[in-house]
């Protein structure tokens, strides 16, 4: 059998230099955006958590508004301890966790139910398959604290399965905690109830928004932001565009100290606001 033609075999071998270079980039642009969603998302988290945080020392007794500032949860068990928003819209979470508006406020009557993220965003509720019965919750409000008793472990429940947020016995103070179960995925969701320490005596309701209590946001599926395509499309190009442009200045002038560094100052920031949209186009539940 004879061996293949010079100018075949070097198309072949050009073609499959191509595609290991295409390969090789792409792995480590996914690898770099599970970075990003594992870490990076967490940096913008711990600067909004900041705010909370300044905001909360200086809050006043009021019926917080929209987006706005609801209080802190702690939960020593699992070492949670966020400052918690009015809301369950995707920018909401990414800020921390979400009281649903419709709910009643800390230490009031009916279900306060607040959602976190699992894996994503500083991951507030990552470890909230790891409560047990009799774990302390501790809301803080600028109207006082009030500790909740989780009645039992976190218990699963269908993704559509939203009575659970809202309030069955409206002469009873609880607490329900809700994220996206298993990890990664919006399959189903993963609950912890807990009751009002019987030494407090709640009082009655005032929802931020007395508006019907929704799991839309957490049902968001993939490219649920379509707004976001354009500026996806043109960061992906701005990037290919660096990467092409500085190949060609290092082939000509081949000055790679400087080309390499200056390219990457350049390339880094864009990469991370290319993370940051596409990462609109993900399931909000992450």
């Amino acid at each position: 059998m004879s061996a293949p033609a010079p100018e075949k075999q070097g198309f072949l071998t050009r073609a499959l230099d191509v595609v290991g270079r295409v390969l090789i980039a792409t792995g480590l642009l996914l690898l770099s955006f599970v970075a990003y969603q594992l870490w990076g998302t967490g940096v913008a988290e711990q600067r909004a958590q900041t705010t909370l945080a300044a905001d909360f020392r200086s809050q006043r007794p009021a019926i917080p508004l929209v987006s706005g500032l609801v209080g802190r949860i702690t939960i020593p068990t699992i070492e949670v301890d966020k400052f918690v928003v009015a809301g369950v819209e995707t920018d909401d979470l990414k800020r921390g966790p979400g009281l649903f508006l419709g709910s009643p406020l800390p230490g009031q009557l009916g279900n306060v139910a607040i959602a976190g993220h699992r894996t994503t965003y500083g991951a507030p509720f990552g470890r909230i398959n790891e409560v047990k019965k009799g774990d302390r919750i501790t809301l803080e409000t600028s109207a006082g604290t009030y500790t909740y008793i989780a009645n039992s472990a976190p218990r699963i429940v269908p993704a559509t399965a939203i009575e659970v947020v809202k309030t069955k016995d409206p002469t009873q103070a609880t607490l329900t905690l809700v994220s996206c179960h298993p990890k990664w995925t919006s399959a189903k969701r993963i609950i912890v109830v807990a009751s009002l320490d019987q030494t407090v005596v709640a009082q009655p309701a005032t929802p931020i928004a007395e508006t019907p209590i929704t799991d839309a946001p957490l049902s968001e599926g993939w490219f649920h932001d379509p707004s976001a395509w354009p500026t996806v499309i043109a960061l992906a190009i701005a990037l290919i565009a660096i990467y092409v442009i500085t190949k060609r200045i290092v082939r000509r002038r081949k000055q790679r100290l400087i080309v390499y560094p200056l390219s990457l100052a350049v390339f880094g920031p864009v990469l991370f606001v290319f993370f940051e949209n596409l990462s609109r186009l993900l399931p909000a539940n992450l």
